[in-house]
């Protein structure tokens, strides 16, 4: 975490094991939600970088995660798509797509929208 008005590091978050990152981060004014290389999606705490919560996937997450209320949402190359608890980390919503993601997921209008691997779009969310 930068200060960027100050050109400082506020506070770094190194895991002790990993692959690395190739996504952005998530954040809001109680979390910062990232996904890794390593199979995990993890909360840290905004102002300390300490780590809340890890959520383990079956295979890498390259798909950068989108807060939306008390949820963040992350496509995972296992085919999921994942709506995991702010404050926990836990599972609380699923939707297997079969191919996977590294596409991030965008929210308009109340709709949740994202790309899989193999070209497919969906969105979630009321019909009209």
């Amino acid at each position: 975490c930068v200060n960027w008005k100050q050109a400082s590091v506020v506070w770094r978050y190194e895991p002790k094991r990993g692959r690395g990152v190739r996504s952005s981060a998530a954040a809001s004014e109680q979390i910062v939600v990232y996904g890794n290389r390593s199979r995990e999606v993890r909360g840290l705490h905004p102002v300390s970088g300490k780590q809340l919560w890890a959520f383990n996937t079956k295979q890498r997450v390259d798909s950068s995660p989108i807060i939306v209320g008390q949820r963040a949402f992350v496509g995972s190359s296992d085919g999921r798509l994942y709506g995991l608890n702010l404050q926990t980390g836990k599972k609380e919503w699923e939707y297997e797509a079969g191919g996977g993601f590294a596409a991030s997921p965008a929210v308009a209008s109340g709709k949740l929208v994202i790309a899989t691997d193999d070209g497919v779009v969906y969105c979630f969310g009321k019909q009209p």
